[in-house]
């Protein structure tokens, strides 16, 4: 797959993603996080993500965490470092990228970054 089918892919993913937030948004109860939904729609990719983190909304964390991540992707598609492993630099295997164009680290990487997690979470 070339770079700019990843790129099309991330797009599309962050759109639905801000689609499904902004639907959220707008169908909750909350007239602040009514209003917030208008104001979203405005905005920038950087900017949307720096106002979700403001709000605070919990129910949206999964969301956000993933938007995060594209934006991120996008942002090595732009510098031209796409692909590589954020930890080792070295190029992450098509099939990771395949199956999570956002993916930040090689398998290697992933796993031992999972552990160190799993570890960390285990320390008193």
């Amino acid at each position: 797959m070339e770079t700019r089918d990843y790129q099309l892919r991330l797009t599309q993913q962050f759109e639905q993603l801000k689609f499904e937030i902004i639907s959220f948004l707008t169908a909750s109860n909350n007239a602040s996080l009514t209003l917030a939904a208008e104001k979203l729609q405005l905005l920038n990719n950087e900017q949307l993500i720096d106002e979700l983190v403001n709000l605070e909304v919990g129910e949206l964390k999964a969301q956000l965490k993933q938007m995060q991540r594209i934006s991120a992707a996008l942002c090595q598609i732009d510098l031209g470092l796409y692909g590589l492993c954020s930890d080792c630099e070295e190029n992450i295997e098509l099939e990771r990228l395949n199956n999570d164009p956002s993916t930040q680290r090689c398998q290697r990487c992933s796993d031992k970054h999972r552990l160190s997690k799993r570890s960390d979470s285990f320390a008193l």
